[in-house]
């Protein structure tokens, strides 16, 4: 089958000030800044996404590299099913990358006259077979690997959601064994338009093709209704969790005025690559990162949750450390990582990040070491906050795949108050991380409060070894 450029492209819509949802928030036309409200909480992401698309009147934009149908993915599916019932226009834009196995429901969804899905940089052949599309990524690993890691949620054209969370039960406070510590920022103001700009751009990219050019399979209403009553059937009784996830949310709303709700007021530019780049000249998104770093002056503060530098980025750590600024780096250890490769292309830098005098912290897996074995944290969050005053939140970690092969999207932020509320939650929760020092021997040690080791902590033999394999390997590129 040859993919083909998609066709009936549509644009954001106009923003009404007098809506519903701009009156909760009490939005106005003309404004040069933007109002923001960084959401930590798993939980609170979760019910924010849940409440905004129930107040959506006209138009909702969702874009995500990975959405699973979990009781988180299903309960916003079934959100935005209600929404687009109701008139409201629902375009969802899902990277390919995690779709296997997902035709059906996907093509079912789309049947939906006010519901359109469009997939980035497909995969040709839409086989149950797994081991096909394995097959077709090693023999198009080129086009392949160019992964949509962008992750945005626009209402109306005037509240968005931008930040480093997938949707799934890891990343939204519903998994009973796994959390994915993130940062999402929830924003409205002038720079919706952009955000808003952006997924238009995505839209209408030829690497985005709609649903009836790649998928063979023709739902009819009756599937949708099936559709319907299996994603009810799942979500039957209400998990508890979710339950005090609305609640949260409800009491924030009835009980703070708007601008308590959105405490920061600020100048926020919209960083995001191009669809499709040329990775040797350097994507601007990056190029202005670095810009903001070079301009520190006195604390740099770094939390990627996968950390792989270039000779690029620890030259301008050397140069800044240099000149007298504290820098501090927090990422996960090998125990809390979800992908374990990308720690082996990590600690073969730590040495150097040590006696460039890096400060180098890496969450330790908490529920281990209290002695559970049945839950994880995970690091997920992409955040830098320059001297107390400009903060960036979004989508790229300080790895090579998102400098060079994935797309990412995030926020520049000029605001002291964002900066200290978020250097403020980084401290309190300095508690949960190993600080990695040298002994007087000259050895690595892994220091928390009065605990100290000098062996690296892993989850057990086997991730130990899978590591040092992967370490061997020639793939930093693709980290």
């Amino acid at each position: 089958m040859r993919l083909r450029k998609p066709a009936n492209q549509s644009t954001a819509l106009k923003p009404d000030y007098n809506s519903g949802l701009a009156r909760s928030f009490a939005l106005c036309r003309e404004t040069e800044l933007s109002r923001i409200r960084a959401v930590h909480d798993n939980a609170e992401a979760l019910a924010w996404r849940i409440r905004l698309i129930e107040q959506a009147e006209y138009s909702i934009d969702a874009q995500y590299y990975s959405w699973h149908l979990d009781t988180s993915g299903l309960v916003l599916i079934d959100r935005l099913i209600a929404a687009a019932d109701r008139g409201v226009r629902v375009r969802i834009l899902l990277d390919d990358i995690h779709t296997f196995g997902l035709d059906r429901q996907i093509a079912t969804l789309n049947r939906h006259k006010n519901i359109e899905l469009r997939l980035f940089n497909p995969f040709t052949y839409r086989s149950r077979f797994k081991l096909i599309r394995i097959l077709e990524l090693l023999f198009k690993l080129s086009r392949l690997n160019h992964r949509m890691h962008n992750k945005l949620l626009v209402i109306d054209n005037l509240v968005a959601i931008i930040g480093g969370r997938n949707i799934g039960d890891e990343y939204l406070g519903l998994h009973r064994s796994l959390t994915f510590r993130d940062l999402d920022l929830m924003i409205t103001g002038a720079c919706v338009a952009a955000l808003s700009e952006s997924f238009d751009l995505y839209w209408s990219h030829r690497l985005s093709y709609t649903i009836h050019k790649l998928i063979a399979l023709r739902p009819g209403a009756k599937d949708l209704a099936h559709l319907r009553g299996q994603i009810q059937k799942r979500l039957e009784p209400e998990p508890p969790l979710l339950k005090q996830s609305l609640n949260l949310v409800d009491n924030l709303c009835a009980g703070e005025h708007s601008d308590d709700l959105l405490p920061v007021s600020a100048r926020v530019d919209v960083l995001y690559d191009a669809p499709e780049f040329d990775y040797s000249t350097g994507k601007p998104t990056v190029n202005t990162l670095y810009r903001s770093s070079q301009q520190t002056q006195e604390q740099l503060i770094i939390v990627s949750a996968y950390f792989v530098p270039d000779e690029r980025l620890l030259g301008t750590m050397q140069q800044l450390i240099d000149h007298g600024v504290c820098i501090k780096l927090y990422t996960n250890s090998l125990e809390s990582i979800d992908v374990t490769v990308a720690f082996s292309g990590y600690q073969r830098y730590r040495q150097r990040l040590l006696n460039m005098g890096v400060e180098l912290y890496e969450l330790r897996n908490q529920s281990s070491a209290a002695g559970a074995t049945d839950s994880r944290n995970v690091l997920h969050t992409k955040c830098i906050v320059y001297d107390r005053c400009w903060v960036y939140v979004g989508t790229l970690n300080l790895d090579p795949r998102s400098a060079k092969l994935n797309t990412e999207i995030g926020l520049l932020i000029n605001s002291q108050a964002l900066a200290t509320h978020i250097n403020r939650r980084i401290q309190q929760d300095q508690h949960t991380f190993w600080q990695l020092q040298y002994d007087a021997e000259n050895r690595m040690q892994w220091h928390h409060d009065s605990h100290l080791q000098h062996h690296q902590p892993s989850r057990g033999i086997a991730q130990t070894i899978s590591n040092w394999l992967f370490s061997l390997l020639p793939i930093k590129r693709h980290l």
